[in-house]
């Protein structure tokens, strides 16, 4: 076991400790539960997992490289676990394993979306340390996805592309200058025109593309368990993000599809005024995760749903956003 303290345990912004009221407001919530030492509350590959808020005791996060666990922070009384895939549905890629045995309090997930968009002062709290605890992890945990393939491959570069614009932990090696390749593709008996490879989770997709890995990591439509919506905006940008949360703070059932990742230009741009969210202006090179939290956190109920490549379609009308590719010059 090996211990690499990728998130400060004494950062409030990272790894917040929960006042008596807020505790309270979460305790209307959730149940609470007695947890032993050993015990996971969930592991890498589950396809989704509760709001655990520590009561006593103590919880370790580990990730997992290499075939050994490693210790990315050790959480104590009035800390949370989770991170930014609780909200965005993406597949767990780290475990918590309780290591002190006590008392944790569960929320439903549904139950903390009903909080973070009807308490603003809890619900900042919880996002911030989602979104500080995804910009550490980028690199603490990019081992939990692994994406092999050449830097010339169209194919390795457009998964790679979709991993990064999205903001999710993942590691890239090439097989013509990292020695690790050959020992990964004998493990997974993998032969080298099956490349470019995604290893995630003890899983091997071979010639992925954007939209393969999506449906994988639990982010299209097919990880959501109603298929009804009022509402479907198709792009991501600000206007669409936009429209999703005034839709979605009138009561509409509201979905969002997006191409490749979430906030278009605003996700690139060095400075944008008076935008959704933003009142001071937005800070440079804003994250698409930021933007879709903050949506997410503007709408006072009934939150937008956000997916990447998927296809949306009613009758007579097909809307694609399962492109694999850029769009050629002239398309349309």
């Amino acid at each position: 076991m090996n211990y690499h303290p990728y998130l400060a345990a004494n950062d409030p912004a990272v790894s917040p400790t929960l006042a008596d009221p807020e505790l309270a407001v979460l305790e209307a919530l959730g149940t609470r539960r007695s947890v032993t030492a050993g015990e996971y509350l969930y592991r890498e590959g589950d396809i989704t997992y509760d709001f655990y808020v520590i009561l006593s005791g103590a919880v370790e996060i580990l990730v997992r490289s290499d075939g050994e666990e490693q210790i990315i922070v050790r959480h104590g009384p009035g800390r949370f676990l989770g991170e930014l895939n609780l909200l965005t549905g993406q597949r767990v890629y780290l475990s918590a394993r309780v290591v002190e045995p006590g008392e944790v309090l569960v929320v439903p997930k549904a139950a903390l979306q009903h909080v973070i968009a009807t308490n603003p002062g809890l619900g900042d709290t919880i996002l911030a340390a989602f979104l500080a605890r995804r910009s550490v992890l980028l690199s603490g945990a990019r081992a939990s996805i692994r994406v092999v393939g050449s830097r010339f491959s169209p194919e390795s570069l457009r998964v790679r592309e979709f991993l990064a614009r999205n903001r999710i932990p993942h590691e890239w090696l090439d097989p013509d200058r990292d020695a690790i390749v050959e020992r990964l593709l004998r493990e997974f008996a993998v032969t080298p025109s099956e490349l470019p490879i995604v290893i995630a989770s003890g899983s091997v997709l071979r010639h992925p593309t954007p939209g393969v890995l999506a449906q994988y990591l639990g982010l299209t439509i097919d990880s959501l368990p109603e298929r009804c919506f009022d509402l479907v905006v198709v792009g991501a940008g600000p206007a669409g993000l936009a429209a999703a949360v005034y839709g979605a703070s009138e009561g509409l059932r509201t979905l969002v599809v997006e191409l490749v990742a979430f906030g278009g230009q605003a996700a690139g741009s060095s400075r944008i005024e008076n935008y959704l969210g933003f009142p001071m202006g937005s800070p440079a090179a804003t994250s698409p995760s930021g933007l879709l939290c903050r949506r997410r956190s503007s709408a006072p109920t009934s939150p937008a749903r956000v997916r990447p490549p998927r296809c949306v379609r009613r009758p007579g009308i097909s809307w694609s956003a399962c492109r694999t590719g850029p769009r050629s010059p002239g398309a349309r």
